[in-house]
This record gives C-alpha cells, structure tokens and sequence, in this order.
C-alpha cells in the first residue's frame, strides 16, 4: 500500500531528472515561493480574519453580520490555499515525463535502418530522419525537447519551471495551470476582502503602527502577486485552447506575426472539448481538482482532423534567414526542423528550430 499512496500523490520514485536536482539554485526559488505563501496566509488570517470573526468581543456584543462574512471568508480563503498547496506539491513531485528506455526510442542501428520498426512520428529533421537527442542519445516522440537543466528529454515538455524546481511536461502540466488558476483566485480574493478592514482601520478604527503595516504589506505583496498571474495565466489559457506549449509558441507564433510567415508545423487543435480535456483531464467535473490527469502515454497526439498542418510546395523557401527569422545563421541552421511525415521525400518544407534548455527558459 506505501507504493499505491505514493504513486497516487504523485510523488514516483523515477524522476525525469537526470542529475542532481536539490542544489542551492534549485530550491532558491521554490523557498521563496513558499515564503510569499506562508506570508500571505499568515498576514490575512492574523490582521483580516480574526478582525472579521470578533474572537476578543463577546458573542452577544458581535456584530452578526460582519460575523457571517468573517466565516464565509474564513472558508473560502482555507480552501483556496489548500488547493493551491495541493497542486503546488504535485507540480513540484510529479515527473513531467521522459522518453522511455524502450527499444523504439534508443539510438540502436536496427531500428534506425527499419522505418517499419520505428514508431510514428509526425515532427522529423528536414531529410526526414527522426529527430535524435544528442545529449541523452535516443530518439524523440513529437512536442518532446531536452532541458538542459533537468539533463533529459520531457514529454510535451511546455516550459523549465524554477518556481517549481521541476519542467512542465506530459504528467504534470495539469497541476502547474491549477496551481496558477488556484493563486490568481487567492490573491484576487484576498486583496478585495482585505479593503474592508483596511477601510475600517484608517477611518473607523484605531490600530496599531505595526499592524497597519503589516495590513498595508500584505495587500500590496497579494496585489503584486495577482497583477502578475492575471497576465500569465491569460497565456496559459490562451496556449491550451490553441493547444500548444510555450516551446511551440516560441517556434511558431512569436517569430512569425502573421500565420503566412508561420512555419508549417504539426496542427493539434482538435476542437475546443478535446483541448481542453488535454490540459485538464477527460472528465469535466474533475477539471478543476488536482486528480485525473490527461488519458495518454505522452509520446502520441491526434493532429486536426482538416488542417494537420501540411505545407504546400509552393510555399516552400530555402533561405534559413528567411524561414525562420533568425539575425544569426548559425542559429538558423539548427539540424532539427518540423514538416509533415506524410510528404516529406516530395516537398522541400520550413520548419522550426527546436528551442530547448536555456533559450526555452529566457523565452
């Protein structure tokens, strides 16, 4: 039953990381999120919450009604840090996903020899091989990239993540875009309920210096937080009813203005249920709660059923400079690109750069 409950939460004995995961950098930043956390609950419980429940005024003398809210409040804000120490935990202890050890993913000269053998794969180099990691020496699955810091190839791999110490991928990008949607709503509703007492405390009533600080602190870090996550969360909605990653946004979106211009790489969009269901996991009233994961193995997806994103001949370029936008043509040289498998020894095609490890975190 240990193995059961570990599996469960999340936290698996096999990580996708392939060095030392716990150093000083590393848990910096995952120490400073915690710190903000604990800080925000803290100064909201101690300076908002009591104030609102009246626990040093006797029952009989309580406001009823501030009463009432003081609860209600005190509820809301319980569960929503809850949820987000849920998902954040998971985000953090969940593997992302890498590349199985399996005989159709090694770098073995029988299977490359044999397209027969060879699993399929819709995301290939320009020649048409398939793309190889030069550091972990094994194939790659599609919208799979290798980060540097984590030393591994991630599946569906959307971003490094230091706030979390772990990379977005296949497994646990569910409990990352919770744990933002989770602390957009916290720090929203802690800010909006906070004014109250903060109304009352500069012209109602009295309280001490120190206090008032704190208040003021504690709805300023809260507004901060949120300003921001309102932002990024908006980008993280936007990606998964386009159902693409921040890699893929990088490759295709952000070099290219105009879908013209845009590299013609593989289309996922299956339509506004299914991408959602992607991100969130099948069943609908679980697409809110750290559970039930999205069905797959992270090495397959189902392209759009009338734009699989085939590129047209005549749209083919063979400047690099041209194609992908780069000022450098060293960068524009990259072997890996992106085209459709189904063509690919008829047309000359554009294809997109692949972006991993310290670019894809900068981007």
């Amino acid at each position: 039953w240990p193995r059961v409950f570990i599996s469960s939460i999340g936290l698996r004995r096999h990580m996708a990381w392939k060095c030392r995961r716990w150093t000083f950098g590393n848990a910096l930043p995952v120490a400073f999120v915690s710190w903000v956390m604990i800080t925000i609950w803290s100064l909201y419980s101690w300076l908002h919450v009591t104030r609102m429940l009246q626990l040093w005024i006797p029952r009989e003398e309580r406001d009823a009604g501030k009463y009432q809210r003081g609860i209600v409040e005190l509820w809301v804000s319980q569960t929503l840090t809850a949820l987000i120490l849920i998902c954040f935990a998971r985000a953090i202890c969940t593997d992302p996903g890498s590349v199985p050890q399996t005989s159709g993913w090694q770098n073995s000269a029988r299977f490359s020899r044999d397209k027969g053998m060879q699993p399929r794969v819709y995301e290939v180099k320009q020649n048409g091989d398939r793309r190889l990691c030069k550091w972990c020496n094994g194939f790659k699955p599609d919208r799979c990239h290798h980060c540097r810091t984590c030393k591994s190839c991630i599946l569906r791999m959307d971003h490094h993540c230091p706030w979390i110490a772990n990379c977005v991928g296949f497994f646990n990008h569910k409990y990352f875009f919770l744990l933002v949607f989770y602390a957009l709503l916290t720090t929203h509703f802690m800010v909006w309920t906070m004014s109250e007492t903060l109304f009352e405390v500069v012209f109602v009533d009295e309280m001490p210096a120190i206090q008032r600080f704190l208040l003021v602190f504690g709805m300023t870090l809260s507004a901060i937080m949120g300003f921001l996550l309102l932002f990024f969360f908006g980008f993280h909605v936007r990606l998964m009813f386009n159902a693409a990653t921040t890699i893929e946004f990088c490759e295709k979106w952000r070099r290219h203005p105009t879908k013209a211009q845009a590299p013609h790489m593989p289309n996922y969009q299956r339509g506004f249920p299914e991408d959602i269901q992607s991100v969130l996991g099948p069943h609908f009233l679980l697409w809110l709660l750290p559970v039930s994961p999205p069905v797959g193995d992270g090495l397959s997806f189902a392209l759009n059923r009338e734009d699989p994103g085939i590129l047209q001949p005549k749209l083919a370029r063979r400047d690099p400079k041209w194609t992908y936008g780069f000022d450098d043509a060293a960068t524009a040289l990259e072997p890996e690109r992106v085209f459709d498998a189904r063509a690919r020894a008829t047309t000359t095609r554009d294809h997109a750069p692949e972006v991993t490890g310290e670019r894809a975190a900068v981007a």
